[in-house]
């Protein structure tokens, strides 16, 4: 097993209590409470034969819908290293008072597991969600895709997977369902994990200092993600860098599916969003982009906030057009 220096210990530690800090609070507010209450949640259902606990998810389901239900598989946060389905609770709920049939996944993590483990676990799950969801109450054709920070990087992984062609063997899994995602929301995303210095640069060339906790975390990730090779973007760990493989790989072999991107302007990931949705542009995907002032990283956890009832408004709106009311 991987053994993380003192340090990364000390950072993993001190995030890993603070999503669990903001899930346990938006359990206890009125609004989430009421939601739980209007939601059926079936546990810990296996997506991969053995059924380990990182390859468990549970199913949201609206209460009083009737009909089969989009579909929404939710990818959790936290540098592929922390957290998990628990954590991120709420924003199943959330997504379930949309009016989804949301699974929200458990994958393997870093540094124990690293690429592609939790692309591959993912689309695993990919696969068992369109052959299964039916079962569910839910549409198996209208399948959308949502996830924060790191499970960003994924859902655009998995995006990639259903609209490239691709050399690595389990994006078979994906294209082999035949379903194309009907969305996809990226939100506050990682969707390039190598080569980590980028942000310092950049900040430094915009504001002339760094945070350095995050630059500290950001390094972290890519080591833990991506080992030895994480200094630069390479060919056998392609699709840990969705970005770099959307902004290189040309024309896609079926459209891309409306792509939802958000992040605050005080995120150290701004740059990633925003490259996002430069490509995303340039080869006339559609896409809607929004910018949050002065709002730090996975802001959409923190409820109390007018920029979060904000996002959440913005992201039903787009979810509206393109998948709730079709």
């Amino acid at each position: 097993m991987q053994t993380l220096p003192t340090g990364r210990k000390v950072r993993k530690w001190f995030l890993a209590n603070m999503f669990r800090q903001f899930a346990d609070m938006a359990e206890l507010t009125p609004f989430m409470r009421k939601l739980r209450k209007k939601t059926d949640i079936i546990r810990d259902v296996p997506y991969r034969p053995a059924g380990a606990k990182a390859h468990l998810l549970d199913i949201y389901r609206p209460k009083n819908r009737t009909g089969p239900l989009p579909v929404l598989i939710y990818l959790h946060g936290g540098g592929f290293t922390l957290c998990s389905k628990e954590t991120h609770r709420g924003v199943a709920l959330l997504f379930a008072h949309f009016g989804f049939l949301v699974c929200n996944i458990n994958y393997r993590l870093a540094p124990q597991y690293r690429y592609p483990a939790a692309l591959e676990d993912a689309c695993h799950a990919y696969k068992w969600v369109a052959d299964h969801a039916a079962s569910y109450g839910g549409d198996s054709r209208n399948l959308s895709l949502a996830g924060e920070s790191a499970g960003a990087n994924l859902a655009l992984g998995l995006i990639i997977a259903a609209c490239f062609q691709r050399p690595e063997p389990f994006v078979g899994l994906v294209r082999e369902t035949g379903v194309r995602p009907r969305s996809g929301q990226i939100i506050a995303g990682l969707l390039q994990v190598s080569n980590p210095e980028r942000f310092s640069r950049m900040r430094r060339a915009k504001s002339g200092r760094m945070d350095d906790l995050s630059e500290g975390i950001l390094r972290d990730v890519a080591k833990a993600y991506l080992g030895k090779k994480h200094q630069q973007h390479e060919t056998e760990n392609a699709l840990s860098d969705p970005l770099v493989v959307l902004e290189t790989a040309g024309k896609p072999d079926v459209p891309l599916p409306p792509i939802f991107a958000a992040v605050g302007t005080a995120d150290i990931l701004y740059d990633d969003t925003k490259r996002l949705e430069n490509a995303l542009r340039s080869g006339n995907h559609p896409a809607a982009v929004h910018y949050y002032p002065d709002e730090p990283h996975v802001f959409h956890f923190m409820h109390w906030k007018k920029n979060t009832r904000r996002f959440w408004m913005d992201c039903k709106v787009f979810l509206d057009q393109y998948v709730l009311k079709v």
